[in-house]
């Protein structure tokens, strides 16, 4: 039993990192990101398990050059319903990149709300996993009759 608590734990530990990494990239790109001009290099329809079909989910994926240097990224657009609103493979797309690190970088609607939410929960779930269990009450002995008292 103590084992799965502990394995939980460390689950609950590792998600909340994540979501806590990804919140601060949400608020860093939109505090401090840089705009840049992305060519498109590709407009992709998605659909996964969560999603239905008729949901109309889109992923734009781009290329930018920052000093000589390219950099690839990605951001999803969602419920499309009209088309001709997507880019199109080779037009531009303003994005948003950190200056001291390029790689970090996401589409033009990053903004610092989705961060706070993300960082939010992940925060949640860290306490979570850190907070110590609360311990079992220990069962109380059962009174064994004294050597000297009568029976």
């Amino acid at each position: 039993m103590k084992k799965k608590s502990n394995r939980t734990r460390l689950v609950l530990v590792g998600v909340g990192i994540l979501l806590i990494l990804l919140g601060l990239r949400g608020i860093a790109l939109a505090v401090i990101g840089k705009t840049a001009q992305a060519t498109v290099t590709e407009v992709q329809q998605t659909v996964s398990q969560q999603d239905d079909s008729m949901d109309h989910n889109y992923q734009i994926s781009y290329r930018f050059r920052i000093d000589g240097k390219d950099y690839t990224g990605s951001f999803t657009r969602k419920k499309v319903y009209n088309t001709a609103t997507l880019p199109s493979v080779g037009s531009a797309v303003s994005i948003r990149y950190l200056p001291a690190a390029p790689s970090v970088n996401g589409g033009p609607d990053a903004g610092p709300v989705g961060g706070l939410v993300l960082g939010a929960l992940g925060l949640v779930l860290l306490f979570l996993g850190v907070k110590p269990a609360k311990a079992a009450p220990l069962p109380v002995p059962a009174e064994s009759p004294s050597p000297d008292s009568p029976e």
